[in-house]
């Protein structure tokens, strides 16, 4: 038998727990699950900035040249061109060497004393990687020289001023002219005598052109800079004549329809009368006063060289 004084304690128990259930029964604490976190939102992703597309606006003491680049097919060659605008490598230098019909080169730090001995042996110090591409030697086509040895450019560049197919997949193209044709034209026909550091070659210019500033700056900025120039020369055309005196001073028809800047063809060869050398030009050039080895640059003490 239970004692009288255990069942008493069995029975206090039993009321505790009882009492214990109700209360929590009864606290809303106690049902409701638990808080749920506020959800963390995702970080979002910064997007990239849009890519600028730049140009190279060239100063040279016979008019400006405005070069558009080609990044994808030629990114580290772009990039050390810019770098070295930027930093002011070429201001002050010149083409050294010139070849009509063919190219115009320069690049050269040496060549910011025209009468230096050691013309087209300059460079930055370095070398860069080559990066050939499909893009054809034209006129008008940016590309670097080198020794004619793999990943052997440094600063030296050449601007073509003819069709060179041979050169093509042997030299980094890396851009083109979108402006001032007219001036490479110029400096093209600047008259030229034998040059020491290209035996049996006239190439070495009689007369400087210097390259004040390379400046590379957005399309925009370019287009937005240019534009004033458009207008103010537009403002300075005469006012049209009456269409029977524009008939009678038309005279033979030379020089219609040409741009601003452009001479009047001639006959006297064939790269003026087309205005646009072709083939036969550049292997005219090739005969009167290109080596037979392509543009290329001599590797002289560690610097490149141009030729």
């Amino acid at each position: 038998m239970i004692s009288k004084n255990a069942r008493t304690m069995f029975l206090g128990a039993a009321l505790s727990l009882l009492v214990a259930g109700a209360a929590y029964a009864e606290d809303p604490a106690a049902k409701a699950p638990p808080a749920a976190k506020p959800a963390v939102k995702p970080v979002a992703k910064a997007k990239a900035a849009p890519k600028v597309n730049e140009v190279a606006v060239m100063e040279t003491s016979k008019g400006r040249m405005v070069v558009e680049f080609w990044d994808k097919e030629a990114p580290a060659t772009v990039a050390n061109f810019k770098k070295l605008a930027r930093q002011g490598f070429y201001d002050g230098t010149g083409f050294h060497r010139i070849l009509k019909g063919f190219m115009i080169q320069g690049g050269d730090p040496n060549s910011k004393n025209q009468n230096a001995t050691n013309l087209g042996s300059g460079g930055p110090g370095y070398n860069i990687n080559d990066e050939f591409n499909m893009h054809e030697h034209v006129k008008g086509v940016l590309s670097m020289a080198n020794t004619g040895t793999p990943n052997s450019a440094g600063s030296q560049f050449f601007v073509m001023h003819g069709n060179a197919p041979h050169l093509d997949g042997h030299y980094t193209a890396f851009g083109h002219l979108i402006s001032g044709m007219d001036v490479l034209d110029k400096i093209a026909n600047s008259p030229t005598g034998p040059n020491p550091s290209m035996p049996g070659e006239n190439s070495k210019p009689m007369e400087w052109t210097v390259v004040k500033s390379v400046k590379v700056m957005s399309k925009s900025a370019y287009q937005a800079m240019a534009k004033p120039a458009v207008k103010k020369t537009e403002a300075a055309k005469p006012a049209e004549q009456k269409p029977a005196e524009t008939k009678s001073s038309m005279g033979g028809g030379a020089g219609m329809d040409m741009g601003a800047g452009q001479s009047t063809p001639s006959t006297s060869s064939s790269n003026q009368a087309s205005g646009h050398p072709g083939h036969d030009t550049v292997e005219k050039a090739k005969d009167v006063t290109q080596p037979t080895t392509p543009p290329s640059t001599e590797n002289q003490g560690g610097e490149e060289s141009g030729k």
